[in-house]
Parts: structure tokens; sequence; C-alpha cells
């Protein structure tokens, strides 16, 4: 009976002593880590991509590469989204501690950026129409950049003009500009239509050159002569004596004596106030003021015109290269009389039939008469030879023999120079082309006015 029960027991025991034995044999199994998911997925881009990796195991840390090689723990430590600006094969994998590492992750990026466009020049000024040529200046905000133009209306190429500095447009056309750089996409094309609407130019050009100054024929005074050489700029004188509607406009008063017709030469008018109506010009026109005072160049800072000698406005400087307007130098005013040249050698300015070009005493009738009603001289420009005297920027003095070039006249005075004779003259003196007249720079008369000339600095940019 003890054997049975010993016999059942066993029965009942030994399967739960070998079930036992065979649980602690076997191996313990891993969890193993999600596989990260990678968003965008692979794929043909044509800008960079910022690439997400992320894993649902909690816990786990993400490794990666981008060169094509397989993740392993000392890989790039995922943190924050991967930049992929070039072709590359990311690839990524997760771990955990005590967990089976994920399966990798692999996405192929082809990253076709395309180059960057140049930016489209900026053309100043704007297109338009202006009554005067304009400087035109290009720019692009691309570094490095070459601009390139034409001014014909045809699309520019790199084998167009390239800009260096500005441009001048004196008549009416289409500039087109675009610009390039190796690498980039050339820009788009800026367009700027011109219309130069430029009235006509009431002042000549008279070409800079050389003459003999002085009374070159006929008889005259002594202060004509000893003849000489001078040689001189070129500039710009106006066609015309200055008008009383002219000189209305800048002064806002007609000092004139003859003023029944403002188309008549001003007159009445000193040398002080000369030197103020050419500031006030230069300003009104957008030119640089040349003549100074005190160190001021607007009139409006030199006090009342004096009617007597003043030492302050005896000492006024010019300024030569300045584009603002100016009474003549008394070698200019000859030069222009003479149309710059010296044959024909004309007594009187164009011509040595003094009724044909000139107001004086036997055919004015005792007045002014409106410029431009008699016979110019070779270069266009009239009344040199009568009508109202004209002043110039020269104190008196002697001359010498000696060659000059650009001269300006003595440093002081007590006179300052007239030329071209006027209305009332009754002899061959003031009429003749070297023929010198005489004032002091505060008096006025009425048959005394002015002609302005301007420095020709203007200078075309290629």
């Amino acid at each position: 009976m003890k054997q049975f029960r010993i016999l059942v027991l066993l029965i009942f025991i030994l399967p739960i002593i070998f079930s036992c034995q065979k649980k602690t044999t076997e191996p313990h199994v891993k969890p193993v880590v999600a596989t990260p998911a990678l968003s965008p997925a692979g794929g043909t881009y044509s800008n960079m991509q910022s690439v997400t990796i992320s894993c649902s195991t909690v816990g786990a840390s993400i490794l990666y590469s981008v060169d094509g090689t397989e993740p392993t723990p000392s890989s790039i430590l995922y943190t924050n989204p991967v930049n992929i600006s070039s072709t590359a094969t990311l690839k990524a994998r997760a771990f955990k501690t005590d967990w089976d590492a994920s399966e990798i992750a692999t996405a192929n990026y082809e990253i076709n950026i395309p180059p960057d466009t140049v930016d489209t020049p900026e053309i100043n000024p704007h297109g338009g129409i202006y009554t005067e040529a304009q400087n035109v200046s290009m720019f692009c905000t691309t570094s490095g950049a070459l601009i390139c133009y034409t001014t014909d209306g045809t699309d520019p190429d790199i084998y167009s003009a390239h800009y260096n500095d500005s441009i001048e447009i004196s008549v009416s056309c289409t500039v087109k500009a675009r610009a390039f750089k190796s690498g980039m996409i050339d820009s788009d094309i800026a367009l700027a239509e011109y219309t130069i609407n430029i009235p006509p130019d009431p002042m000549v050009l008279v070409p800079g050159g050389s003459f003999t100054m002085g009374r070159t024929v006929g008889s005259g005074a002594s202060d004509e002569l000893p003849t000489h050489q001078v040689t001189l700029s070129s500039f710009y004188i106006s066609k015309y004596e200055v008008t009383q509607a002219e000189w209305k406009a800048v002064m806002e008063n007609n000092p004139a004596q003859f003023n029944s017709d403002t188309t008549r030469p001003v007159d009445s008018v000193s040398w002080y106030a000369v030197l103020v109506y050419c500031n006030k010009k230069s300003i009104l026109d957008g030119r640089t003021p040349v003549y100074s005072i005190s160190s001021f160049t607007n009139p409006d800072d030199w006090g009342s015109i004096p009617t007597s000698n003043s030492a302050v406005w005896n000492n006024v400087s010019c300024n030569w290269t300045a584009n603002g307007y100016r009474m003549p130098t008394e070698a200019e005013w000859e030069y222009a009389a003479r149309g710059a040249q010296s044959t024909p050698d004309y007594v009187y300015s164009g011509s040595n039939n003094v009724d044909a070009v000139a107001w004086y005493f036997l055919n004015s009738n005792n007045s002014t008469h409106p410029v431009g009603l008699k016979q110019p001289n070779s270069l266009g420009i009239y009344d040199m030879s009568g009508n109202v005297w004209e002043w110039c920027w020269d104190w008196l003095d002697s001359y010498n023999s000696a060659s000059v070039q650009n001269p300006t006249g003595p440093e002081s005075g007590v006179s300052k120079i007239l030329r071209g004779g006027a209305w009332d003259a009754n002899d061959d003196d003031g009429r003749r082309i070297a023929s010198r007249g005489w004032w002091v720079p505060y008096y006025y008369n009425n048959n005394g006015g002015v002609r302005i000339v301007r420095a020709n600095v203007f200078r075309s940019i290629k």
C-alpha cells in the first residue's frame, strides 16, 4: 500500500519537476524597437528638404547616416530635423536598452535645386519725358553681377555694352538692361523709355582756339594795342543780349528805360546787378552758381546791390569750372564777336557793313531794338555790334604783347570793361570788334546791358 502511494505521488510530481526544469532552460526573448518613420519620404525635389525622423517606441534613440552606410550606436544621434541639400541616402535605426534595435528605415533623396536668378537691374532716372539730356545710372543688388545694356530697343546679351558708369541720354530712345553672373540664371530685362524734348538752346558753343586780340584792321584808340595771341577753352555764349523779359523772370523787376517791348535788351543794369542776375539764374536753372561774395553764392546773402563803390563786392570771386552763368571775359567776348576765327577779319561782328549787323546812332531812332533783328555773325550770335554795351568780367587794364591762355584780367581796378557799342554810338569807336568801353561797376545807363556765357563743363560719359 505504501508503495502504491509513492507511485501515485511520482506520477503527479515528476511532470511538474520536468516542467520547471524545461522553463529554466528556454532563452529570454527581447522586444524589438519600432522602425523609424522618415518625413517627407524619399523622392526627387527642387529644393532642400528638412527631414524629420520619429519612432513610436517611447524612450528610443534614433541614429542615422546620410552616406548610405548602416547606422550603428556610434552614428549621428538624431535631435533635430536633418537638412538634405544635395542628393543623398538617409538611413535611420532606433535603439533602446534591453531592446533589439529596429529595422533600418531608408529613403533616397534626389535634390535638383535650380541656380539662383540674378536680380533685375534698376535704371535711374525712370523713363519718361524730359526737356534736357539725362545721365542714366544702373544698379544690380546681386553682388558681382555684370550689367549689359542697349539703347536701340534690342534685348541685351553678354556681348552688349557693359555698364561701368552713368551714360548720357540726349535723344529719345529705349534703354534695356540685363544682369549676368556665372552660375546663376540671367536676370529679367529692365526697360526704360526716354523721350527727350530739348528746347532750342539759346546759347551757342564757341569752340576753343587761338586768335589775335586787339585792333587788327583799321584805326582806333591806343588801348586796343598791342595785338597779342590769346588761347581760349571752349565756352557757351548766349545768341542774344539778355532781354527785359529774361531779366524780369529772374530779378522780378525791369529796370530798362526802353521798356515798351520786353524783347528788347535789358538796359540800365550795373555790373554789380549782373552778378546777382547770373547767380540767381544759375540757381533757378539748377546750375552751380559761379560768383561768390564773402563765401556766399546765394545773392540773398549778399545784401542790397550797391549804388556806390563797394570793396566787398569788388572782391567777388569766380568759380571758372562751375556750370552756372557769368559775364564773358573780355577775351571771350572778342573771340565770340570774331566768330571764333581770324578770317575774314571783319571790322564789325559778322560784317564790314555796319548797317547789316548793328543798331547805332544813324539807324536806331534813338532807342534800343528787339534782339535778333540784324544779321548774326558766323556763329549765329546777334547784336554783338550795337544795340547796348555789354558788361565783361575784367577790370580795365592796358594790353601787353605776351601770349596768354584763358585770361581773366587784373585782380583789381577802378572800372570794368564793356564791349560792342550801343544804339547811340555816333562813330565807329563803340561798334568795332576791337573797341573797348569802361564804367565803374556800380554805374548804369540806358545804353548798357549784358550777354551771358557759361563754361563748357558738361561731360558726356560713355
